[in-house]
């Protein structure tokens, strides 16, 4: 049904193994491209004509990251609030359906440019620099976004998703925290983080602002606001076994957890769902 489809995500190979096993019953896809890294990714299936690609631009914005796997940085983002990044903007023609959307990367510390001169920063005590904050980071580059896709008579179909709550308990990512919750749970029972709601309502904002233009230009840009919905399934995340058998050889070791990617079905399902509803219906 789909030729083109692009999927943005840090949890790459987990969800697309769910994705790819109903694609699989039809037609065993062949890998045609992978990045050095093995973050972007584009698979074929000859007999329909029709590609899923995952392209890794976690700021949709020009950025250098120095991280490792496990998200240990060993400096600042170098972040290019006036670049849009070529990986998925020189691709984006060529795409039939986009999933697209960013988010809690821009929480990590960062230095701001505009036409390659610092002009701030997020989090970074030690250097001399203006805080400018990742909300303005993210204003930014979310409207420099949405005019691109807005102005752009695309002809196809583009999803814009709202960022997702994440369910560490006792702790964050890097100190402890975890995510022991194997059920749902019921709306009211967890509060949104202040955080998360800061991010949703600038995606809001900024989407209903690009509505308008884009209705104008002939391009079909849709929203995909699954944060709510997902701050009630507390169940969905991989947690410890973000590695295989984290246990297998210590049963009380202290195991990083992943409480923010969604990599188990469930979620995943109903995301699929709701996105064929849309382009079939919508």
């Amino acid at each position: 049904m789909f030729r083109n489809m692009k999927i943005r995500t840090r949890c790459l190979r987990k969800k697309l193994k769910i994705r790819m096993r109903c694609l699989k019953k039809v037609e065993q896809a062949v890998e045609v491209y992978h990045d050095e890294e093995y973050r972007s990714k584009r698979w074929h299936f000859p007999s329909y004509n029709f590609s899923v690609s995952v392209i890794w631009s976690p700021f949709l914005a020009k950025a250098a990251i120095f991280e490792d796997y496990n998200g240990v940085s060993t400096s600042e983002v170098q972040l290019h609030l006036d670049k849009l990044d070529k990986k998925w903007t020189e691709q984006y023609l060529n795409l039939d359906y986009m999933i697209i959307s960013t988010g809690k990367w821009f929480l990590k510390s960062s230095i701001y440019y505009e036409n390659d001169t610092v002009v701030g920063c997020h989090y970074c005590p030690k250097r001399n620099l203006t805080e400018l904050g990742f909300d303005f980071a993210y204003r930014k580059t979310l409207s420099s976004v949405m005019d691109f896709i807005a102005a752009s008579k695309h002809k196809g179909l583009v999803f814009f998703r709202t960022s997702t709550p994440d369910h560490f308990e006792n702790g964050e990512w890097h100190n402890g925290g975890s995510c022991q919750k194997m059920m749902p749970v019921k709306e009211g029972d967890i509060e949104l983080k202040d955080l998360n709601r800061i991010l949703r309502n600038i995606e809001l904002e900024e989407f209903e602002k690009a509505v308008p233009r884009a209705s104008q230009n002939g391009v079909k840009l849709k929203l995909l606001d699954f944060t709510n919905l997902l701050l009630l399934r507390p169940d969905g995340h991989p947690g410890a076994y973000r590695e295989f058998q984290p246990f297998a050889k210590d049963k009380d070791a202290k195991v990083q957890n992943d409480c923010l990617h969604w990599c188990l079905p469930g979620p995943i399902d109903t995301w699929n769902d709701l996105i064929m509803e849309t382009v079939v219906n919508g």
